[in-house]
C-alpha cells in the first residue's frame, strides 16, 4: 500500500514537469521577427547576457562597416548581409549603424535586458524604393578588381610582345623576299622608272614621274587596267604582276618578268 502510493506520486510529479518545459522550437520561434527599415528610421533590438541576436539585411546588401556607439560591452561581427550581436554587460545600450556597398545605412538601438531577447531579426527594406547601384564596394571586390586589371595588364603586356616580336621577324625576313625578276629599266621620260621588284604579295614600281601613268597587266595578250597606290613615289600594286606596261598618252613602259 505504501508503495502504491509512492508510485502515484512519482508519476504525478513526471506529468508536471513534462507538461512545463517549454519546447525549444517554440521559443526560437517567439525570438524570430520581421521589421520595416526606413530612410531615417532606428530599429530597436532587444538583447540578453549569453544570447546572440542575428540581423539579416535584406538579399543583395553587403556590410562594409560596423559602427557601434560601445565597443567595450558588445560584441559584433559582420558578413555578407547577416550581423550577429552580443551584450557582455547586463543592461548595456548603445547605437549600431551598418552600412552597406548599396550606400544604405541600417541603424538600430541595442538594449539589454532580462527579458527575451531577439533571436533572429529580418529586415525588409522600405517599400517603394527600387535597389540602386553600389556605391561603395568592399576590400574583398576591390582586391578581385585590381587582380583582373593586373591579368588584362599582362595579357596586353604579352600581346605587344609578341606583336613587337612578330614585326622584328618580318623585318628580319622581309629582305630575303624581295625578288627583281625585271631587270633593270630604262630610265626614261615621261615615266622615270628606276626599278621594279615584288615581294611575293606585292608588285612596287619606284618612278620620279611627275604625272601618274596607266597601269596594264597583260594576260593572254589581253590588256586589263590594274589598280595600284602611290606611297612616296612608289607605285603598290595588290598582286604580284608578270606581264604588263605603264601608259601615258601614246607612250609606254613594258615589264616582264625575266626569271621564273
Amino acid at each position: 500500500m505504501r508503495w502504491s502510493g509512492l508510485r502515484a506520486m512519482t508519476t504525478a510529479t513526471a506529468i508536471l514537469v513534462t507538461a512545463g518545459s517549454p519546447a525549444v522550437g517554440t521559443a526560437q520561434t517567439g525570438g524570430v521577427r520581421e521589421v520595416s527599415a526606413t530612410e531615417r528610421g532606428v530599429i530597436p533590438l532587444q538583447t540578453r547576457l549569453r544570447y546572440t541576436t542575428m540581423v539579416v539585411l535584406p538579399d543583395g546588401e553587403e556590410i562594409l562597416d560596423v559602427l557601434c556607439g560601445d565597443r567595450d560591452f558588445w560584441v559584433i561581427s559582420a558578413t555578407h548581409n547577416i550581423a550577429h550581436v552580443k551584450p557582455a554587460r547586463a543592461g548595456a545600450e548603445t547605437n549600431l549603424n551598418l552600412v552597406t556597398s548599396s550606400g544604405a545605412i541600417y541603424s538600430f538601438m541595442l538594449t539589454e535586458k532580462s527579458s527575451p531577447p531577439d533571436i533572429k531579426v529580418y529586415v525588409q527594406s522600405e517599400e517603394g524604393v527600387p535597389a540602386g547601384k553600389p556605391k561603395y564596394y568592399s576590400a574583398a571586390q576591390v582586391e578581385a578588381l585590381e587582380a583582373q586589371i593586373e591579368e588584362l595588364q599582362a595579357a596586353a603586356r604579352d600581346q605587344a610582345r609578341h606583336a613587337e616580336e612578330a614585326i622584328a621577324a618580318y623585318r628580319q625576313e622581309y629582305p630575303a623576299r624581295l625578288q627583281f625578276p625585271y631587270g633593270q629599266p630604262k630610265y626614261e621620260k615621261p615615266f622615270f622608272v628606276r626599278s621594279m621588284w615584288h615581294d611575293g604579295e606585292f608588285t612596287y614600281l619606284k618612278t620620279d614621274a611627275t604625272e601618274l601613268p596607266a597601269l596594264y597587266e597583260l594576260k593572254d595578250g589581253k590588256p586589263s587596267v590594274v589598280n595600284f597606290q602611290v606611297r612616296e613615289g612608289t607605285y603598290v600594286v595588290p598582286k604580284v604582276l608578270d606581264r604588263g606596261y605603264l601608259a601615258l598618252g601614246n607612250q609606254r613602259f613594258t615589264f616582264e618578268q625575266q626569271e621564273r
